[in-house]
């Protein structure tokens, strides 16, 4: 398959994107790549085992759903997850579909239509869906990825809640929604206690707790509806072959993530999240405190990085 490319390598005006798509823009440097090329143990979460490359490829490739998670401006966790695919694209039976978090439901059409064919042009896409004015980091970092999906066969699918949405369940609750899809992903029904504390406070500590805490209550269903709108993504697709998803780690995890809804919807399928974790980022490098089935440490982008919480607003409690 030829992929056409033009886009000059640009790593400038990234974005992090916090749990509930709040993003807080910073710039990713070029030294960036070559910084998050260190080293990068692999850890079995269950029993804290050190995983050779080869083992890993092996596990992941007994499963039908592999959400790969990110921190979405470093470079590295992209090639990683570039990586994933074409492995996993080598071992029967394949890669069915790569999900992205990073294209919204309501643009599936175009993206069957851009990315059709062995011509398909990467930079035609990337301007066709906005890519530059989403508030994503560059598409330069993510190329690699959707090279590796349409290299392998495999078809590339929106996964996020379609636009506008995220504001009406704010306003609206779940009553925003088809009431199908909250029925069969489960989302009339609250999550275990435990999970529900959790993720609140996950929330709250992603937004650096200034926010009020009467906002969130909408947040966590937003997360939650993001959570189950990418399961319902994967669990209805019907093409041979496994799916990988592509998502920040917050949706990767397997407690009240996207795995979560899967274990609901495909009991039958098996699931192995990945989770692409920076040392320093608030992590110890202790496997067994991640929540994910294994983990893939990296080092950060060192430079360019400045505060996320200083462009954030507000101020805590309330």
């Amino acid at each position: 398959m030829r992929i056409r490319r033009r886009r000059a390598m640009r790593w400038a005006a990234g974005s992090a994107v916090l749990l509930v798509g709040t993003r807080v823009r910073f710039p990713v440097p070029a030294a960036a790549q070559e910084v998050a090329r260190a080293a990068s143990p692999i850890r079995e979460v269950g029993t804290g085992r050190s995983l050779e490359e080869a083992e890993l490829f092996a596990r992941l490739a007994g499963a039908d759903c592999v959400p790969v998670g990110e921190t979405h401006d470093n470079p590295e966790h992209h090639r990683i997850q570039a990586r994933v695919v074409r492995e996993l694209a080598a071992r029967p039976p394949g890669v069915g579909a790569v999900a992205f978090e990073m294209l919204t439901v309501d643009r599936q059409p175009l993206v069957d239509r851009m990315l059709r064919g062995p011509g398909a042009d990467l930079d035609a896409f990337a301007e066709a869906v906005g890519w530059e004015e989403s508030g994503w980091p560059d598409f330069t970092i993510y190329e690699p990825i959707f090279a590796a999906a349409l290299e392998s066969g495999a078809r590339v699918l929106a996964a996020d809640l379609a636009s506008g949405t995220t504001a009406r369940i704010r306003r609206e609750g779940f009553a925003a929604l088809d009431p199908g899809f909250v029925r069969r992903t489960g989302l009339d029904q609250p999550l275990p206690p435990e999970l529900e504390a959790g993720l609140s406070d996950a929330l709250a500590r992603a937004h650096c707790d200034r926010l009020p805490a009467s906002a969130l209550p909408g947040l966590l269903r937003v997360q939650r509806a993001r959570d189950a709108m990418m399961a319902d993504r994967i669990a209805r697709f019907r093409g041979r072959g496994r799916v990988v998803l592509i998502t920040g780690n917050g949706h990767a995890r397997r407690d009240w993530g996207v795995p979560y809804y899967l274990r609901r919807m495909v009991p039958e399928r098996t699931v192995v999240s990945l989770g692409l974790i920076e040392r320093g980022d608030g992590r110890d490098g202790v496997a067994a405190r991640e929540p994910f089935d294994i983990v893939w440490f990296t080092v950060a982008p060192v430079r360019g990085r400045g505060d996320p919480c200083d462009a954030i607003g507000g101020s805590a409690g309330g």
